[in-house]
């Protein structure tokens, strides 16, 4: 009898600064080797339900495996502990029985891994080396049967003042054969402190907050291939807005920082007051469907304004109107009427855009923040037509009366629409331009985006970071603060000026201007959170992207582009030709074609291409998780993912040919980097740099063919190479007793022991270093 094995698991790195999880995949693996392409199992579905309870967190997994072979297989599922966690339950179901787990300590986990990996030369298990495991003997399972599988356990989650930390795995596309049919998680969060900011760097969740203390964060997939790890951060605190302090940091380096800030109040008399004037554009271009929605779009503003706020309405096509002869309160009678007035607009005429925007600034008040809200669909056709011109005017009559702070917020409808010009008018005066696609609907977009900001809770935002040296802060300009929403600012920091400081956040409130002091510290170094420096490199580029785009492209912005997407793996359209060419690319000739690139791009300006480029830019600079990296959305809306990229912690890998190569050699010196270091994957060499440089092991766990950075030196993973390492070779790579290459840091047993006393949780023995876990299932075929 020869045995074959294939190992099920759905893959964890461990989160950062957080703990790190297991569920199924399927990794073929043991002494005989079948075809690996057959699909022997797949997974029917995976839920994952979390409730998380003034930091105690406990996470119920729900899978269902099917057994997709035309014979009956035995299997083994293994389980990795989370560091500091207890299992409350272990549940593996067959034929009506539940079946009991043993546990295997770390050095045995470890050495079952690496046997493994050497027989079935897949470096994939090199990620879940070193793991104390649960292992549990399943039932032979018939043809196109299946084994439901449930895994509850309870963990203590860190609070890091104010801030609390949650980590569940999903990255399962480099190693499942088949799409997970469906994949569902729900997170319930209650907290006695009030509930702040709710942000997920690594998923597009949907975010619904019940009240202060209680929020649901949940996010569905359907036949996919999850390649990311939930990472879920939330804040909690006391104070009316909610603010807090995350930092990357490596040594003699300057830092990056990540502000969170979000309202805590909940009640609506503690709105903001605002002043609010609806711009409408009626020419004739907007008959038909156009019109209709437009108006049923104005509707939902009127109707949800708040009684306090004051607004107007103008209406333009080669005359302009307004609804009124000033602002007036949003009473119920005039809010009424407002809704009659709308039901009799029409579309007729051509666009006096200028003046509509000249009796707009005019009819503008001080002492309360204003906001103009203007849609059209087209350039204008009649009075001022030089759209330079009207810019200029714009900004001067809003400097008329400067005691009037004023963002102007701009819907550009259809394709006709000049984006250049409409960006600026909203840019330049603290707003965002939002373009809607004949396909889509007015109305969806203009009421989603008004009732975003129909209640400001804190406006005309200021930031002090006292002795702090701060710079390349994205957003560059602050926006308001409304409920429901959050400010998400990345910066970098001076190496030079580190330390505790006080962050003080000023702006107006419905009580008058008020500041809200952040007790803060800018460390010497600290690299657990390696998601921080690439969400600011991508809104980095977002913002040159945009400044090519509506300024005319500039060799020192290309070149900038192409330095921070080589270092930290983020592509453009403009620069997708770093992962497509085979072997190196001289910075010359990077900066050739991506100049090539963005100069064709920066000078259409109307248009489905023109609106798709300015979507890109912004998407880029408003983004909120890493998900979203190296896509693009082309002419027709459509979202393109730039494929050979491979984005692990702050590193990213590119793929040229069989090879997969660190993104920071991709663009060249001019000469060809030749490793300094070739080790022959598989052999004990290979093992050595694993064990000696643990933290590399997500990398190593991506090919058997690598080109790596290594602590500056280049070291090449691959067929030829050293098969055992010296003393010297590891000294050359820096590797030392207790430290490795620097990424970021592991949970000691003194920190997992001490985090555990504190929730009455009793830790495992021999934890030691809980880098990476995996839920396997190893199934052995009879012959």
């Amino acid at each position: 009898m020869k045995a074959r094995w294939c190992l099920l698991a759905a893959v964890c790195l461990l989160g950062l600064g957080g703990a790190a999880y297991a569920d199924g995949i399927m990794i073929p693996g043991g002494d005989v080797i079948l075809e690996p392409e057959v699909p022997y199992f797949t997974i029917k579905y995976h839920h994952v339900d979390v409730e998380i309870r003034d930091q105690v967190a406990t996470t119920h997994i729900d899978q269902v495996f099917i057994n997709e072979a035309d014979r009956e297989v035995e299997a083994t599922y293994v389980f990795p502990l989370p560091p500091g966690s207890v299992i409350r339950d272990f549940v593996v179901e067959a034929d009506g029985k539940k079946m009991q787990a043993k546990l295997l300590k770390g050095d045995e986990a470890q050495a079952a891994y690496e046997e493994i990996v050497r027989k079935r030369r897949d470096p994939a298990l090199l990620q879940y080396a070193d793991n104390n495991t649960y292992r549990v003997r399943i039932f032979p399972i018939p043809p196109k049967g299946e084994r439901r599988i449930e895994v509850t356990y309870t963990e203590l989650l860190g609070l890091d003042n104010g801030l609390v930390q949650y980590t569940y795995p999903m990255s399962t596309e480099q190693f499942s054969t088949e799409p997970v049919k469906e994949t569902v998680f729900v997170a319930n969060i209650r907290s006695q402190d009030p509930i702040a900011s709710i942000y997920c760097p690594s998923h597009n969740v949907d975010v619904h907050k019940e009240n202060a203390h209680r929020a649901k964060v949940s996010y569905e997939e359907n036949d996919t291939k999850p390649d990311r790890d939930v990472q879920l951060y939330y804040t909690v605190s006391q104070d009316a807005i909610g603010a807090h302090l995350m930092t990357f940091k490596e040594a003699d380096k300057d830092g990056f920082f990540m502000l969170l800030a979000a309202p805590t109040v909940e009640r609506k008399q503690d709105t903001v007051p605002k002043n609010v004037v609806f711009v409408i554009d009626k020419s004739g271009s907007m008959s038909g469907e156009k019109i209709v929605q437009a108006r049923d779009a104005l509707t939902f503003c009127v109707n949800s304004l708040n009684p306090e706020d004051q607004f107007e309405i103008i209406t333009f096509s080669d005359t302009v109107r307004s609804f009124g002869d000033a602002l007036a309160t949003a009473t119920s009678a005039r809010v009424k009427a407002a809704r009659e007035y709308i039901k009799g607009l029409t579309a007729e005429g051509s666009t006096d855009l200028d003046a509509a925007m000249k009796l707009a600034l005019e009819r503008r008040r001080a002492g309360r923040s204003n906001y103009i809200v203007m849609l059209t669909d087209g350039l204008p056709t009649s009075g001022e037509t030089d759209l330079g011109k009207i810019l200029k005017n714009v900004e001067r009559w809003r400097e008329k009366m400067a005691e009037a702070p004023t963002r102007i917020f701009i819907f550009g409808v259809g394709y006709d629409v000049d984006t250049h010009f409409l960006d600026k008018m909203s840019v330049n005066n603290g707003g965002i331009a939002t373009y809607v696609r004949p396909s889509e609907s007015i109305e969806t977009k203009v009421s989603s985006f008004y009732a975003k900001i129909s209640r400001p809770m804190l406006t005309e935002l200021d930031l002090d970071f006292g002795d702090i040296k701060v710079y390349d802060l994205f957003p560059r300009e602050l926006p308001d603060l409304f409920h429901g929403s959050q400010l998400v600012l990345l910066g970098r920091y001076d190496q030079g000026a580190t330390g505790k400081t006080e962050i003080v956040l000023s702006g107006q409130t419905p009580d008058g201007s008020q500041q809200h002091k952040i007790e803060a510290r800018f460390p010497k170094e600290k690299t657990k959170r390696e998601d921080i420096p690439v969400l600011w490199a991508s809104r980095k580029i977002g913002w040159l992207l945009d400044e090519i785009r509506l300024k005319g492209e500039e060799k020192e912005l290309v070149d900038e582009i192409i330095r921070l997407g080589s270092e930290y793996g983020i592509l453009t359209e403009y620069t997708a030709f770093l992962a497509e060419e085979e072997g190196e690319v001289s910075p010359e000739e990077a900066a050739k074609r991506a100049m090539e690139a963005t100069a064709a791009g920066a000078g259409v300006r109307v248009g489905g291409y023109a609106i798709s480029q300015r979507d890109n830019a912004q998407a880029m600079q408003m983004q909120v998780n890493m998900a979203a990296q190296n896509a693009f959305m082309d002419a027709e809306g459509n979202w393109q993912q730039i494929a050979n990229i491979r984005n692990i912690g702050q590193r990213a890998l590119i793929k040229q040919g069989e090879q997969w190569m660190d993104s920071r050699l991709r663009v060249a010196t001019g000469e060809q980097q030749k490793p300094e270091l070739q080790v022959k994957a598989y052999t004990e060499a290979y093992f050595q740099l694993s064990r000696s440089f643990p933290r590399l092991n997500n990398l190593l766990a991506t090919s058997d063919k690598l080109l790596l950075l290594v602590n500056g030196h280049v070291v090449q993973v691959g067929e030829e190479g050293k098969t055992r390492l010296s003393e010297e070779d590891l000294k050359l790579l820096g590797a030392k007793t207790g430290e490795d290459v620097g990424l970021a840091p592991v949970l000691g047993d003194s920190e997992i022991a001490a985090m555990s006393s504190t929730s009455g949780l009793a830790p495992m023995a021999g934890l030691g270093f809980m880098l990476l876990c995996v839920g396997i299932v190893a199934v052995r075929r009879r012959r």
